[in-house]
């Protein structure tokens, strides 16, 4: 099965994730990082969003350009995912980021903010025609949050994500269902 594009009104190649799947050759895939700042204590004139991806347009080492997804642009940087689980019995998964420390900007955010704890991490993957679009085509983006930092030297950095469901002492539901606030509790029993 070959991919069909398809062109919409301002001439973008279109196809569906369905068939870029399906697909005999399968096109390019690309990972995509998000790492938002403003649920932390970091000023907003510092940068609240980061948006890097450890892929590049072009093989070409000399020719590397940020790409773009969605309208916003990613620029190529060093960074890494791994421990990514889908299970759904057990713990939740804690990946593990690494992101190299090459200007020392993001380690002098940690050291000067907390360890950035608590920063919201987007992964979204994707494939190569969703890049250079408005329209945000991917698989549904994996949302995690820096729980702790676990590693920090002059050329990388390490946290320890955890899931927004993996929060400590959360129970679910949050509340206590009793019932004297929920009168419909516990009518629905079989009567014989």
């Amino acid at each position: 099965m070959a991919l069909e594009y398809i062109l919409n009104n301002s001439g973008e190649a279109v196809v569906s994730l369905e068939q870029a799947v399906m697909a005999s050759t399968v096109p390019g895939f690309v990972e995509l990082f998000e790492i938002d700042l403003t649920s932390t204590n970091v000023p907003a004139l510092v940068g609240n969003v980061f948006r890097v991806t450890p892929m590049t347009n072009s093989t070409d080492l000399t020719d590397i350009k940020a790409v773009t997804f969605g309208g916003e642009t990613y620029q190529p940087y060093p960074i890494q995912i791994s421990d990514v689980s889908f299970a759904s019995d057990g713990a939740p998964p804690r990946p593990t980021l690494s992101v190299a420390n090459i200007n020392k900007y993001l380690g002098q955010l940690a050291f000067a903010y907390g360890d950035i704890i608590g920063a919201t991490v987007t992964y979204i993957r994707t494939f190569t025609p969703y890049l250079g679009t408005n329209t945000k085509v991917s698989l549904p983006p994996l949302k995690y949050f820096i729980a702790k930092k676990t590693a920090h030297n002059r050329s990388l950095l390490t946290f320890e994500l955890r899931d927004f469901r993996d929060k400590e002492r959360a129970y679910l539901p949050k509340r206590q269902m009793l019932k004297k606030d929920f009168p419909g509790l516990g009518i629905n029993k079989n009567v014989r």
